[in-house]
């Protein structure tokens, strides 16, 4: 059976011809087939644009407003527990680190962060490593992953302690590589199991390709234009903070003793209906939330150039360097 976009030629035709006939029933005036046969022959043209202008305006962003309410279902409160909710000992929400990053927040300039909603680590345990402190927090950012748009939390914070590793930008550069590293590894542990797990009932080919997705995390190749940090199949957007930014710097601390790196799921732009970024800024007459939060930050004296603007692969905005306008820092190649 023909469909409707298949038919609409077809309709049209019959009417001209109904149409043309009509007109030439009478001589000298329309009839009123005539008119009726014209205003129809209008509305095929219409009522099919107005249909797929609507359609255009629906589909814009299919995830705004997608936040969850605060709570999850039964069913999903059921199938985390399953996954990950026993190894996680403690609440995220309500964590020390949260209430030290409060000064950054309550002062920044973007007010997309003044409001949003976090997740935070546990305290940093001197007498393990720096992976080792990482590997602890796995699971609740695993339960992060799972739980973040029903809860309708907006990020991840990871602190780490200034006296070790806030005295410079090559010492806070290695710490976050070696941050993402671990969690990075972990994750690719964790599919390679629950693949390896299902592999008798998925396809042998489908088996082979995911395994060869699912190799060991490789530092130097974060300068691609394709590369973006990914846990649990969510990518995320990754900004960071160290006390020795100074206040000309979008990443000052405000004299806060501590670094931290802020994980935030790329999906939650979307969530909040932000517009996409652009390179261009109207600083004179600002349109979209972007543009007046770029302008915030200079009017503070803390000015940067949007990513776009720079044309650099997302890794370099990750860890910026101390004066805005210093060469951008390869930080995950520091030592």
């Amino acid at each position: 059976m023909l469909d409707f976009n298949t038919r609409l030629p077809i309709l049209r035709i019959f009417l001209v011809i109904i149409t043309i006939l009509s007109c030439l029933s009478i001589s000298i005036s329309f009839s009123w087939r005539a008119v009726l046969g014209l205003i129809c022959l209008a509305g095929t043209y219409i009522f099919p644009n107005l249909s797929r202008n609507e359609q255009n305006h629906t589909s814009g962003n299919p995830f705004k407003g997608k936040k969850g309410d605060g709570y999850m279902t039964k069913e999903a409160e059921e199938k985390m527990k399953s996954l990950v909710a026993d190894l996680v000992l403690y609440d995220a929400s309500c964590v020390f680190s949260l209430n030290r990053f409060n000064k950054i927040k309550r002062n920044t300039e973007c007010s997309f962060a003044k409001r949003s909603k976090l997740w935070g680590s546990l305290d940093y345990d001197h007498n393990i490593s720096l992976e080792s402190n990482t590997e602890r927090l796995i699971p609740t950012f695993y339960k992060f992953t799972l739980a973040f748009q029903d809860l309708g939390v907006d990020a991840f914070l990871i602190e780490l302690p200034g006296e070790l590793f806030g005295t410079d930008i090559e010492t806070f550069s290695s710490a976050v590589r070696r941050v993402l590293v671990t969690l990075r590894q972990a994750d690719i542990q964790r599919q390679t199991r629950q693949l390896k797990e299902r592999a008798a009932e998925l396809d042998a080919v489908d088996v082979e390709n995911r395994m060869r997705y699912l190799k060991p995390e490789n530092p130097h190749i974060w300068d691609r234009r394709s590369w973006v940090f990914e846990f649990n199949k969510i990518t995320f957007f990754l900004t960071s903070f160290a006390p020795f930014y100074p206040e000309s710097n979008s990443r000052y601390g405000f004299e806060t003793q501590h670094c931290y790196i802020l994980f935030q799921p790329e999906i939650s732009f979307a969530i909040h209906d932000l517009p996409p970024d652009t390179a261009e800024t109207n600083w004179n007459h600002p349109v979209t939330v972007r543009d007046k939060i770029r302008i915030a930050f200079r009017d503070a004296g803390r000015e940067y150039q949007a990513p776009m603007a720079t044309r650099l692969p997302m890794v370099y905005d990750i860890v910026k360097p101390v004066d805005p306008y210093d060469t951008p820092l390869e930080w995950w190649k520091v030592s």
